[in-house]
């Protein structure tokens, strides 16, 4: 099954002074077994396409509406975590997925109470490697262990996957339930779906790996009707005719994101009122409704 990428993701530097060195002592995460939590992941082969943007918004959209939520750092370049939060974390992602247990001591409050960060640095890419050599056949399987282990008191994981198809994502894709596919309105974009399809196809039929992966469908951000009159509702038309059934509501442009993420604050607190967060919580709606 085909799919692929996403919209505009910001990355800020963030000065020094920004970080907070005592941060005041956050909620525990949630612990309570529930039935096992839905996990999302939100995969794209490149960059530049919005699927942290995605990431942040339905996890955030879904916690506004007060499920317990787990947002998975899984991309090296960490701008979930610095649009989430200025703390410092003793624990990344990496060192989770190294020693295979740890996740709820790792966690971070963001500053919507039901949303929690796993966060990730640079260390994430080494630290894979050292996965790999010290579990060469079933290095795959870490992330879906440790969820599996500590996070039944979620009702949902978003697991923001790096832009490749590489073994990060590989790791993400066996620990999913699930996978969303945000893909920009442009021929590129389109046109890489089916390597993305290739990969979970395999993931699927591969004996072992994750027979249950199902696809949420795709969808276009940084969407506008109006540019070159008609080439972006071209493409989405062409998605529906590749891709029927599979192609979902589209996320307007809306530079508001931006301001959020560049004040570590939830867009669904910073600008509740923007286009994209509007859109967003009728994506949510169409997700829900497909699982």
């Amino acid at each position: 099954m085909p799919i692929l990428a996403s919209y505009f993701c910001y990355a800020f530097l963030i000065p020094e002074n920004f970080i907070l060195r005592h941060p005041m002592k956050k909620k525990n995460p949630p612990v309570k077994e529930k039935q096992p939590p839905v996990i999302i992941a939100v995969v794209g082969r490149k960059g530049g396409v919005g699927k942290t943007t995605t990431s942040l918004n339905l996890s955030g959209e879904l916690a506004s509406r007060g499920y317990q939520v787990l947002l998975v750092d899984l991309d090296v370049q960490g701008d979930a975590t610095s649009a989430l939060t200025r703390e410092e974390y003793p624990t990344s992602t990496g060192q989770v997925l190294l020693a295979g247990s740890g996740l709820l001591d790792a966690l971070v409050q963001t500053k919507l109470p039901t949303l929690w960060l796993l966060p990730t640095d640079d260390d994430l890419k080494p630290r894979s490697k050292e996965l790999i050599a010290h579990r060469p056949d079933d290095f795959r399987f870490a992330l879906r262990d440790v969820l599996a282990a500590e996070a039944g008191g979620f009702d949902f994981v978003i697991i923001d996957c790096p832009p490749s198809l590489e073994d990060i994502t590989l790791i993400g894709l066996c620990a999913a339930t699930h996978y969303l596919a945000p893909a920009l309105p442009s021929y590129f974009s389109l046109k890489s779906l089916n390597k993305l399809a290739e990969l979970t196809t395999l993931i699927q039929q591969e004996p072992g790996m994750n027979p249950n992966l199902h696809f949420i469908g795709l969808f276009f951000t940084d969407f506008n009707p109006r540019v070159r009159n008609t080439l972006h509702a071209d493409i989405v038309a062409a998605a529906n005719h590749l891709f029927p059934g599979q192609v979902m509501a589209n996320v307007r442009t809306d530079k508001r994101l931006g301001d959020a993420q560049r004040d570590a604050v939830p867009a669904q607190l910073r600008t509740p009122e923007s286009n994209a967060v509007a859109d967003f919580q009728l994506l949510t709606d169409e997700v829900l409704s497909r699982l």
